[in-house]
């Protein structure tokens, strides 16, 4: 009987650990990816297509959500990545393929800089799937908040306002707020507008300009806002 009751308990105890097993591994978070690019001018062209070749391997590899190459609109020659992994592995696994660092070769005499990769995690805010048609007009914007470390309590709350409220803005499309691994009072907020208006209209909006002014005395850099247009294949 003891013996009995004793495999009973083992075989309880075993399935609890599968669905702990099985817990965890759903909660498993998501990879947030920002990489800032910059080639000679000369090779923004020959630059943007490497990417675009990326885009393509990134979009046939296991635990892709979404990759974005983007082009800055005032500076053709400064492009970025963003990208979304289902988990951190699988981020590892592309960057270590062979075709990835083959890609990566053929970037590198094209650049006026070592590439900038952030990695990051979502703290609040919607990402949307990558549209398969993104317009012409979208406006993606990409903001790098450097927040004194000292400060980040006071400037995390508001941060997360101001995600809650542009979310409501008119042409919003995306709007989130990423920590920045292993520097956390490093923020990036992602952006996603229908078209140029409705950006101008986000940063005129009250919300907007309050935000600004009570962040202000809490940063440790200039706040870093810049403009793209996606790169469609």
């Amino acid at each position: 009987m003891f013996i009995k009751r004793l495999a009973f308990v083992l075989l309880i105890v075993a399935v609890l650990s599968s669905l702990v097993g099985t817990a965890v591994a759903q909660a498993e978070p998501q990879q947030f990816v920002v990489v800032y690019v910059e080639f000679k001018p000369a090779n923004a062209r020959a630059g943007g297509d490497v990417l675009q070749q990326l885009d393509a391997h990134a979009e046939d590899s296991a635990g892709v959500i979404r990759f974005d190459v983007l082009q800055q609109t005032d500076r053709p020659n400064f492009f970025a990545l963003f990208e979304v992994w289902s988990n951190a592995q699988t981020f590892e696994d592309f960057q270590n393929s062979s075709e990835t660092q083959a890609i990566l070769t053929q970037l590198t005499p094209l650049l006026e800089a070592p590439l900038d990769q952030r990695p990051g995690n979502l703290l609040t805010g919607i990402v949307n799937p990558r549209s398969r048609h993104a317009q012409a007009r979208q406006i993606f914007v990409i903001t790098h908040v450097d927040v004194d470390p000292q400060f980040v309590p006071q400037a995390q709350p508001l941060l997360n306002t101001f995600v809650a409220d542009s979310l409501n803005d008119p042409g919003v499309q995306t709007f989130a707020l990423l920590s920045q691994t292993p520097t956390p009072n490093h923020f990036q907020l992602i952006e996603t507008f229908e078209d140029l208006e409705a950006f101008d209209d986000h940063v005129s909006a009250q919300h907007t300009v309050d935000f600004r002014t009570a962040t202000a005395p809490f940063l440790g850099a200039p706040y870093d806002e810049r403009l793209y247009q996606f790169v469609r294949r």
